[in-house]
């Protein structure tokens, strides 16, 4: 059987609720956005129809795994489920984390499919140059059974590139926590298969996203506890998932243990790539290839994200 993995910055999916707890004033029906119940509603609709459609030609199901970042709470992802399709049996793994902004990731599973046997949420400290902390998202983790196979998920979302990129020590530290995770997992199970997906804010080519993930350029390089990013071929041939400055970017990857790769595994890799469909480009003239966002500043343009999702098939015994 294939199945479908997928990850999507979902840029900004707030409820209609203003939170004292954390900055989200702007999504708020009196912030300078104008959120209200209907764009909200709207941007429901367009997320679950951008997720329902990956994989649906290949594999004529819903992606069985995904992941998401920019999630305000759990409100926003019951509301979420109830737009897919009734047959839709999703599980779910999210806790609030303690970012400024309120917004989170979280891992998503078909419970037809996956049996959930545990969950754990990264809360990794980080500092700013005047030592002051930096609240970021948590790193999403779940591991649990496909058929008869032990798989792992790391779901991310590692702090913004801005600013001349004053948050790169931010992202190399958080790397090299999440890869003594990685090295717990592989001390018990040399053949674990590890899936890390996320928003790196960081394109797959960087050297240190090689260097703190133990990454090798190609599938034939690699040894027992290292990882291939197939989404750095995808940046070469010119794919992306995300535009500034009229510049593509490819900061939304799913990466793969060694495992996934190996002949006669019971579940393999079978190829990756950027989900770009028409629905989900710009309809305004001269922006076709990008991204149909939800506002450009506080100008609502009524679209799904600032990103494209990403996703990977993989095949099970």
């Amino acid at each position: 059987m294939i199945h479908t993995l997928a990850f999507y910055n979902v840029e900004n999916l707030y409820d209609i609720s203003n939170d004292k707890k954390t900055l989200d004033d702007d999504f708020t029906f009196q912030g300078n956005r104008s959120w209200n119940l209907t764009r909200y509603q709207n941007k429901l609709i367009r997320i679950s129809k951008a997720i329902s459609s990956m994989g649906k030609e290949q594999t004529s199901n819903l992606p069985t795994f995904f992941g998401l970042c920019e999630i305000e709470n759990k409100k926003v992802i019951e509301d979420l489920l109830q737009k897919f399709p009734p047959d839709a049996n999703y599980g779910f793994v999210h806790l609030d984390s303690l970012d400024e902004r309120g917004i989170d990731t979280a891992f998503f599973y078909n419970k037809n499919y996956f049996t959930l046997e545990h969950y754990d949420f990264l809360r990794i400290p980080v500092y700013n140059s005047d030592g002051l902390r930096d609240f970021t998202r948590d790193i999403t983790y779940a591991k649990g059974i496909l058929g008869k196979s032990e798989l792992h998920f790391f779901v991310l979302h590692l702090p913004s590139k801005r600013e001349e990129d004053i948050n790169l020590p931010k992202r190399i530290h958080l790397l090299q926590e999440l890869r003594k995770k990685l090295n717990s997992i592989f001390d018990e199970d040399k053949n674990a298969h590890i899936v890390i997906m996320g928003d790196f804010n960081e394109n797959p080519s960087a050297s240190y996203l090689y260097q703190q993930l133990w990454c090798k350029k190609t599938i034939e390089e690699l040894s027992y506890g290292e990882l291939f990013n197939p989404s750095e071929e995808l940046y070469r041939k010119g794919s992306f998932s995300v535009f500034h400055s009229g510049r593509g970017l490819l900061f939304d990857q799913i990466i793969f243990s060694q495992s996934f790769f190996k002949k006669g595994n019971p579940v393999r890799f079978i190829k990756a790539g950027i989900f770009n469909a028409p629905f989900l480009q710009d309809p305004e003239r001269g922006k076709l290839g990008t991204p149909w966002r939800t506002y450009s500043g506080s100008r609502y343009l009524g679209g799904f994200s600032d990103h494209f999702p990403v996703y990977a098939f993989i095949e099970q015994d």
